[in-house]
């Protein structure tokens, strides 16, 4: 994980803006398996460490404290509404997600109002540090 965000996490955060739940790995073998997608390394390292949360009002989807895959329950309720299948959700903005394509680690916004898949970060860790950035600022 970049160190920045380590950083940003490390002082910014309040207590519960993480729920740290421990990641299961036959659990998130069995929610890729399910999605028909590969999480990149950088999101996997972040639910390892972090589970689900955020900061400054910015929360990533990750594990529930019951173990569930909040990602991965997102990504099916969207699936329905044209979300493509390499596409994660990773946060719901109301109106659109970010979402991780999983075919090459990119972040993209998409919305169900227009169908639209734009690349919005090169990779999750650069999706979390403008995301944290922007949330620090408007603190």
């Amino acid at each position: 994980m970049n160190q920045q965000v380590e950083a940003f996490i490390l002082e910014y955060e309040r207590e519960g803006d993480f729920l740290r739940a421990p990641l299961d790995n036959g659990v998130l073998r069995n929610a890729e398996s399910e999605l028909g997608v590969k999480l990149p390394a950088q999101y996997v390292d972040f639910l390892r460490r972090y589970g689900h949360g955020g900061i400054g009002g910015v929360t990533v989807l990750g594990v529930g404290l019951d173990g569930s895959m909040d990602f991965s329950e997102e990504t099916e309720e969207y699936r329905p509404d044209g979300l493509p299948d390499d596409l994660v959700a990773v946060e719901n903005c109301d109106e659109w997600l970010y979402c991780i394509d999983c075919s090459n680690g990119k972040v993209v916004s998409w919305s169900p109002y227009d169908d639209e898949v734009v690349e919005v970060y090169e990779d999750f860790d650069s999706y979390l540090l403008d995301r944290f950035n922007d949330a620090i600022e408007n603190m």
